[in-house]
């Protein structure tokens, strides 16, 4: 009588909805429910504030900086094709007590995961900082008002909406010739985060 009241509480125990979710699935079904897809970048703002050109001259002024991104020219659901593909973005930096430029280019986003991401961009630039052949002992000397801005930055979205991009930032003089006795030329390397907002 034990052994067949036993046999009948296996029966029962095997046949219960609790021990079948336990059971190894097929390797066709998964477990896990759908992970939510990564937000596809939209019209985006920044603007935000960093440290000039750390260890150098005009190094740590004050800078503050904004940015307007588009969307991706061709929107793709692959994030390794998406990175591909780039967003435009225009914007400036602003340095009250130094060089200040704008700059109008190209941004390439690659998504780590939903929240993280990483992006480079390349962009043409011009500034308003010292060209001429005597420059202040606490300023750039640049060359001529014309270059590019390179940037590299690691992004943390904090919401669908939301998000925090820290960069560093490279003026380059690449091409610039700087006057006779005057220090060669040489662009800010700015370090910052801004706070960004898609809509």
């Amino acid at each position: 009588m034990v052994r067949v009241a036993l046999l009948l509480l296996a029966g029962c125990l095997l046949s219960s909805p609790g021990w079948a979710q336990s059971r190894s699935l097929p390797a066709s079904a998964s477990s896990y429910a759908p992970a939510t897809p990564i937000p596809t970048p939209g019209w985006e703002t920044r603007i935000g504030g960093g440290i000039a050109n750390p260890g150098g001259r005009e190094g740590g002024l004050l800078n503050i900086s904004g940015e307007l991104l588009s969307p991706r020219i061709v929107p793709l659901s692959d994030r390794i094709a998406a990175a591909f593909i780039p967003r435009f973005n225009i914007g400036s930096s602003i340095n009250l007590n130094g060089t200040r430029y704008a700059y109008a280019g190209a941004a390439w986003t690659f998504d780590i995961s939903r929240d993280v991401f990483v992006e480079a961009s390349l962009a043409a630039a011009f500034h308003d900082g010292k060209t001429g052949a005597i420059i202040p002992e606490n300023r750039l000397s640049l060359g001529c008002n014309t270059g590019t801005r390179e940037a590299a930055a690691l992004g943390f979205r904090l919401s669908d909406r939301w998000s925090l991009v820290t960069s560093l930032e490279h003026f380059s003089t690449a091409g610039c010739s700087g006057q006779p006795g005057s220090p060669a030329p040489r662009g800010p390397a700015n370090f910052g985060a801004k706070l960004g907002y898609t809509f």
